[in-house]
């Protein structure tokens, strides 16, 4: 079976999804639809997307057509929300909000409006789905060695965020390695704006580099550099996440570890085989983290575990915000307030008691927000998005030979979708771009394995 060590030289589909990642890492490291960098990388991906479909046979569709059909029929779901309809039609698709009521009573009728509550954020929102779209439609036409390389170039992205963020601590919290105006100044954010996206990006490659270690020791014939450039990655990456202050990234780090240790053991030949094939690598490995985390704390810079005991006033206030929206999906039923439209809409029905000088710009549980935006078919979406990966993950474990490379890759992408699906209980990581391009490769390593051949 081929390894990643023995993988032959790219393809010219490789270097074009190649040109999607390194844009949107360069300039969609924020989840702001005001950042100026996506006045060239909106048009940038809708043209990515047009040279990919030039190349795209239909024969590359084969095992991935729900995965396309659910990505297409959530651009439809946005674009709906855009299209000029009747004023009657769009006062009742506004349920019994105050907004539909006035709408009603400016007795607009013979007039045309789109059903969004914020219709330049909305199509800000249609053209955000590009940036994943372009990926997937570069990624269909990889072949199996293609896909395996595209894992190495995810770690070298974030091998590059990682080296941006120890050198975003050492230098100036106002320096030029932040690349945002508007950022966590002082942290680790590396590519990215915000310290929670950062922080889940880098705990989704725990996960890759346990695939990375175990699938290349196989081919290394007793060397063991692989697995050393892994762990090194690995071990340093636990206080690059402390240090980012990102609770959100503690967490989802503990299941990238848990995920990337059950993986290796998974697929790793000195597991699967005799255990005299282990190596003290893992125990060295082990001790130096714990002496990293162990030096990081008492150096006070492991801000993510202080803020774990410090009041939790800004945990409170979430659940405040998500307590008092629900009442939202009610008044806006059964098709929601419309893309983008959260923070108008919100505004209008904020408790005095959250008033602030803040202004809340997402609601931090993407889960709800989805639902609060597309109401009933956003929830619909959602449970067929789950349905299919709870499924997808059980034949992947317990049905597929394990010995195969796609269905490792595959199970490695479904560890990474939960890391995913965790951090946005609390967070939007999906909202950037660079996370959204990042997450659709994964969901095509996630559906690969199905149409690997068994000798592979």
């Amino acid at each position: 079976m081929p390894k990643l060590a023995r993988i032959s030289l790219p393809s010219l589909q490789f270097w074009g999804l190649l040109a999607p990642l390194a844009a949107l890492f360069a300039m969609g490291g924020s989840s702001r639809p005001d950042v100026q960098s996506l006045a060239l990388l909106n048009p940038l991906m809708i043209a990515f997307c047009g040279v990919a479909l030039l190349f795209l046979r239909p024969e590359q569709f084969e095992g991935k057509k729900s995965l396309l059909v659910g990505f297409l029929f959530a651009m439809l779901m946005v674009a709906t929300y855009l299209l000029p309809i009747s004023a009657q039609i769009v006062n009742f698709l506004g349920g019994t909000s105050d907004v539909a009521e006035v709408r009603a009573a400016a007795d607009l009728s013979g007039m045309t409006r789109i059903t969004s509550m914020a219709p330049a954020v909305a199509w800000q929102s249609l053209f955000f789905l590009f940036a994943p779209l372009a990926v997937i439609l570069f990624a269909l036409q990889l072949n199996r060695d293609d896909l395996r390389l595209s894992v190495l170039l995810l770690i070298a992205a974030g091998a590059i965020s990682g080296i941006i963020g120890v050198l975003q601590l050492a230098g100036s919290a106002g320096g030029p390695l932040y690349f945002y105006q508007i950022t966590n100044n002082g942290s680790a954010v590396g590519l990215f704006a915000n310290r929670n996206h950062a922080a889940v990006f880098l705990a989704c490659l725990f996960p890759m580099l346990a695939l990375f270690a175990a699938k290349s020791e196989g081919a290394s014939r007793g060397r063991n550099t692989p697995q050393l450039i892994a762990i090194s990655i690995a071990i340093t990456l636990v206080p690059l996440i402390l240090v980012t202050g990102s609770r959100s990234g503690m967490l989802t780090a503990t299941v990238g570890l848990i995920g990337g240790a059950l993986l290796y053991v998974s697929h790793s030949p000195s597991y699967r085989g005799s255990t005299k094939a282990k190596s003290v690598t893992q125990i060295w490995a082990a001790t130096i983290l714990v002496c990293l985390v162990l030096v990081t704390v008492y150096f006070s810079r492991a801000e993510a575990i202080e803020r774990i005991f410090a009041e939790n006033g800004g945990a409170n206030d979430r659940a405040d915000f998500w307590t008092s929206s629900l009442q939202l999906f009610w008044q806006y039923f059964p098709f929601g307030f419309g893309p983008g439209g959260f923070v108008s809409t919100f505004q209008i029905t904020e408790p005095l008691a959250l008033l602030d000088g803040a202004i809340l710009n997402r609601l931090h549980n993407d889960w709800l927000e989805t639902a609060l935006t597309f109401g009933v078919p956003g929830i619909l979406l959602m449970l067929a998005g789950v349905g299919y990966y709870l499924r997808r993950s059980f034949v992947l474990w317990i049905r597929m030979d394990g010995a195969r490379s796609a269905v490792a890759l595959g199970r490695m992408a479904s560890i990474v979708i939960a890391i995913l699906g965790i951090a946005s209980l609390s967070d939007y990581p999906l909202r950037t771009p660079a996370m959204a391009g990042f997450a659709a490769l994964v969901l095509v390593w996630f559906a690969h394995a199905r149409h690997e051949p068994k000798a592979g």
